[in-house]
């Protein structure tokens, strides 16, 4: 039976063909990722860690509330080998679809395999690394990503209306810093300080003053630092960790103010009414504009899968899914062609079909680098919905921060709810008007039918009639001056334990840059974004921020910051259009 599962779940590549097989198989084990910043890369000694799956324990959540912490909770327990050994993890907490537990300390480096048992059945198990250390800092809304958990001396989270002064001694907590020489299910008594443990807020580096257990706990971490005096500030200042001189942490954001008063926001970040308006919990209507290649509006959020899938529906006259489409993608980037020809044929397009002129438009509608007109408009409720999702992406300026994927199951993307203006949308550009079609609710693109990253300067415009309370939409952006990237060709490999160098010219002045790459490896991507004054011509981008990608390939960019058009539209409480222009290049992180 349980062969049978397996090959059915692989079919599958979801649950929905196999539910009731795995219901009499046990648990099934999908992921195993930090607790605090969910990351699916190596999980470090001593510390705790989620496993994400499907009958893995009871519903609803057990969790333990005494130490020692229990070696099987709610009728789970979860086993660890590794070196030819077996190792029962101290249990957390467990649920039907997510199990915490501490990885033991003594568990060896490398290459391990978990498998998680409910009510004596063994779930298929999953492998994973291990590593002695990688750090990952816990946020307030349990997302990985945004506001920090990160107190004062007085273990109160700093906030918003509450934010930490420069000079400050802060504490970051998490978990990671490695393995500790007693037991890893209770709190330890004389608490390991781990050394080489480096914090930077904004890009400046912080003084330590210790880092290692929680007195409190098992498994949590703490770090205490005093906030350089001379930090940037703001609502979303950047927090990262680096231990053994490598391993750099998940990025947090923290408010810091002069004062200790309530924090603001410089241009390009969130105006300061809105932003009250924001911290109360209000909800906000956003929109977002924007004109660029496929690659950049991907970078920016837009589901540029959804709206390729719609033109190929109608181009190949039949429904398109959009996993196909990312395949197709991705065939034509790496010249797979004979997979490229297995999802034509699925779809009907057969070698006698596919004419020129249907081959031409098959490559425009799945290049990269293909320009689109998008625009979304939708409802996030409050900070807690905008910060993480939005505002802390775009660090303020001066600084820099990193993105990744997280773990499916972490938290939840976008706005809560999405807002229509019209069944369509009309563009206007140097290349005369288009219709945005609608390609799901408050989502609507175009294909301009050109290629390249860099948008053609001129005078743009979206406009439509409106609705669901909002409109009429009238938004333009006026491209004068295009940003170049000037040491662009010095820059063929960029060594990742180095400070690296980025000049430019061109661009709104006043306005601002963003300076960003993108490197992928193993199936998850993970990038930079640093924010300039674009007068300033320069920026260097730190070497821990760079240390934070992954060795493989990538690309770097310098484009204008996303926030430097704001338009006004009735209904909504901030818009903005974007210049999705980008000076990049295809490059090597060593």
């Amino acid at each position: 039976m349980r062969i049978h599962c397996a090959f059915a779940l692989a079919l599958a590549g979801a649950l929905a063909l196999a539910p009731q097989c795995l219901a009499q198989s046990g648990p099934y084990e999908t992921a195993v990722v930090n607790s605090a910043s969910y990351s699916t890369a190596a999980i470090a000694q001593g510390s705790i860690f989620i496993v994400y799956g499907y009958f893995l324990g009871p519903d609803p959540l057990v969790q333990a509330n005494i130490l020692p912490l229990p070696l099987q909770l709610g009728g789970t327990s979860v086993a660890v080998t590794s070196g030819g050994n077996t190792f029962d993890c101290p249990m957390v907490y467990t649920s039907s679809t997510q199990v915490a537990a501490i990885l033991p300390s003594n568990t060896p480096v490398g290459l391990a395999h978990l498998t998680v048992t409910y009510r004596g059945t063994p779930g298929f198990g999953t492998s994973f690394g291990v590593t002695g250390s990688s750090f990952g800092i816990y946020t307030t809304d349990s997302s990985g990503f945004g506001p920090g958990i990160v107190t004062g001396a007085d273990f109160k989270t700093k906030t918003f209306v509450s934010p930490a002064r420069a000079g400050e001694v802060l504490i970051a907590w998490g978990t990671g810093l490695g393995a500790i020489g007693t037991s890893d299910a209770t709190a330890p008594g004389t608490t390991k300080q781990f050394p080489n443990v480096e914090v930077f807020v904004g890009n400046s580096p912080a003084a330590v003053t210790y880092a290692g257990r929680s007195g409190c706990c098992a498994g949590l971490d703490q770090i205490a630092f005093q906030t350089p005096d001379t930090v940037a500030q703001g609502c979303f200042v950047p927090v990262t960790v680096r231990t053994g001189g490598a391993i750099v942490s998940s990025f947090v954001t923290v408010a810091i103010s002069a004062l200790g008063e309530a924090c603001s926001t410089a241009p390009p970040g969130l105006p300061a009414p809105l932003l009250s308006k924001a911290i109360a919990g209000q909800p906000l209507n956003l929109g977002i504009f924007a004109i660029g290649s496929v690659r950049f509006l991907k970078f920016f959020g837009f589901p540029v899968a959804q709206s390729t899938a719609v033109n190929l529906s109608a181009l190949f006259h039949t429904p398109v899914a959009e996993d196909d489409v990312k395949r197709l993608v991705e065939a034509y980037r790496a010249k797979q062609m004979h997979v490229v020809s297995q999802i034509l044929t699925k779809y009907g397009v057969t070698p006698k079909r596919l004419d020129v002129q249907l081959a031409r438009k098959l490559r425009a509608a799945v290049q990269t680098d293909q320009q689109n007109a998008a625009a979304a408009f939708g409802t996030f409720n409050g900070i807690s919905d905008f910060g993480p999702q939005f505002a802390s992406n775009f660090p303020p300026v001066g600084t820099c921060t990193v993105i990744s994927e997280v773990a499916s199951g972490s938290q939840s993307q976008g706005p809560r709810k999405s807002i229509n203006v019209g069944t369509a949308l009309t563009f206007n550009g140097p290349g005369g008007q288009r219709q945005m079609q609608q390609t799901a609710s408050g989502q609507y693109e175009v294909s301009l039918g050109v290629q390249g990253t860099m948008v053609t300067p001129g005078v743009y415009a979206i406009t439509g009639a409106g609705g669901s309370g909002v409109g009429p939409v009238t938004a333009s952006l006026n491209i004068s001056s295009a940003l170049t990237w000037t040491n662009k060709t010095a820059v063929n490999s960029v060594d990742r334990t180095q400070p690296l160098t980025v000049t430019w010219s061109g661009g709104a002045a006043p306005g601002f840059v963003l300076i960003g790459a993108l490197a992928e490896a193993h199936g998850a991507s993970r990038g930079f974004l640093c924010s300039e004054q674009s007068q300033k011509g320069s920026f260097t981008v730190p070497s821990f921020v760079l240390a934070a990608l992954p060795t493989a390939s990538g690309y770097l960019f310098v484009a204008p910051h996303p926030f430097s058009n704001p338009v006004t539209i009735p209904g909504l409480d901030l818009a903005y259009f974007i210049n999705g222009s980008a000076d990049y290049k295809a490059v090597e992180f060593r």
